[in-house]
């Protein structure tokens, strides 16, 4: 081992501590080391003791590096079931009300008491499944030569399977992420303007204010504040027989403990810092009852907002890749989402598995073990749903024919990619936005 003399090193770093003198570049490399990886041409100088520099220093401490396996998953609706594979889902409608003309007899036709009125119903099957696995070898001798007890190396395997339990929590946690984006996805493509709540534009159309813009919404503890009552509101209206918030006409009610409710955290935090932080009567403005996510698909390769506020993804309703010809499925490509509040039945994991298989290698004295995980991933856009976001365009529908202020070029339309262009040509088919600040 090599012993670093750092005697006038700390002499120096207290007359810094203590304001003697003042803080200058340090050699960090004489005090902190990296650790290093041993390879087949890595040199043991530094590694003999300091008596003969004959014989090699020995492993005195041996640690692990173990993450808890527990990955938090989102708060969708599970169940399960063993045999059969399809699940039905089954909706019922009562007949419309008539008029009783008890207290009106003089207007008394009566009814024929032996024609049949039957409830409407629906349903839908859902009997798609998603499987992988994960294969991992495990030695019964091989590994005796590098650790000096039987727990030691018990331990090495714990950590292997540690690392095994974690990857694939992950990858299930993952996959919910995805189904929870195609629900989002679905929404933005249905286009049911109640459905999707631009609280940016809502805020400049209610309120008037005419300086705030989309990127700086945030940090505005009024703004904050209007979200809190805007979502509030939306809660309590999901509550009553509506037909607005689902995509299939139907009329739904979904109760407080039947919601489900998400949050981007930069929503969660700008809540705590801009707005309870100095706000004096919380109780009046807080928001509770939901969960939190740091993003909706990943958060790429910065963690910046619009990377993990945003969803690029071909909504399952597109089916699957044509295995011929142009892939010309729609892709949904939305940033500034802040949230959603949606009836827990609207998204699903269900008949999830968790098995492991194993086989012994006798002529090689190793154990191969197989972890397959395998699940159905299901949403139901005919529930109940809302999403919340942020941007600096308005959606305003599809035209029968030319608005009449079009040559002003307020007038937007959507690439492939996601970007606003502005509208040139104009087209009845064509979906339109205006800008809520120029």
């Amino acid at each position: 081992m090599t012993y670093k003399q750092i005697g006038a090193v700390v002499n120096e770093i207290f007359s810094e501590i203590i304001g003697e003198s003042q803080q200058v570049n340090e050699d960090l490399s004489n005090i902190v080391e990296v650790g290093k990886v041993i390879t087949s041409n890595t040199t043991f100088d530094d590694n003999y003791e300091n008596y003969t520099r004959k014989i090699i220093d020995k492993v005195g401490k041996t640690i692990f590096h173990e993450d808890d396996s527990t990955i938090e998953h989102l708060p969708i609706y599970k169940d399960s079931f063993e045999y059969g594979s399809i699940l039905e889902k089954i909706r019922v409608e009562a007949p419309e009300a008539s008029e009783d003309y008890t207290f009106d007899l003089e207007n008394y036709t009566p009814d024929d008491l032996f024609t049949f009125e039957g409830a409407e119903a629906s349903e839908k099957f859902y009997n798609n499944s998603t499987t992988f696995k994960t294969k991992i070898s495990l030695p019964k001798r091989q590994l005796k030569s590098a650790f000096t007890s039987a727990s030691l190396m018990s331990r090495f395997i714990s950590a292997i399977e540690n690392r095994i339990r974690l990857k694939m929590n992950a990858y299930t946690s993952a996959l919910e992420y995805r189904t929870e984006a195609n629900l989002i996805a679905e929404k933005f493509k249905s286009g049911n303007t109640a459905s999707l709540v631009n609280l940016f534009s809502d805020y400049v159309d209610e309120t008037g204010n005419t300086s705030l813009t989309a990127d700086k919404a945030l940090t505005d503890a009024e703004f904050l504040r209007f979200c809190n009552m805007k979502i509030g509101m939306i809660s309590d209206f999901m509550t009553k027989p509506s037909i607005l918030y689902a995509d299939g006409g139907f009329t739904n009610v979904t109760t407080k403990k039947q919601q489900t409710m998400i949050f981007i955290t930069d929503f969660d935090k700008a809540l705590d810092t801009y707005l309870y932080s100095t706000n004096r009567h919380n109780e009046y403005v807080k928001l509770e009852g939901y969960s939190t996510v740091p993003y909706w698909q990943s958060g790429g390769t910065d963690n910046s907002f619009a990377v993990r506020s945003a969803i690029n993804v071909i909504p399952a309703s597109e089916g699957r890749k044509p295995k011929s010809g142009a892939d010309n499925r729609a892709k949904i490509v939305q940033d500034g989402i802040l949230g959603v509040i949606q009836d827990v039945r609207a998204c699903a994991v269900m008949c999830e598995h968790d098995e492991v298989e194993n086989q012994n290698v006798a002529d090689a004295r190793f154990v191969n073990y197989w972890y397959f995980r395998d699940a159905n991933y299901i949403v139901d856009t005919d529930e109940n749903v809302v999403v919340f976001y942020i941007s600096n365009y308005r959606p305003v529908g599809t035209f029968a024919e030319q608005p009449s202020d079009w040559q002003s070029g307020g007038y937007y339309e959507r690439d492939e990619d996601g970007n606003y262009i502005t509208a040139v040509l104009f087209d009845e088919n064509t979906f339109y936005y205006t800008k809520v600040r120029s």
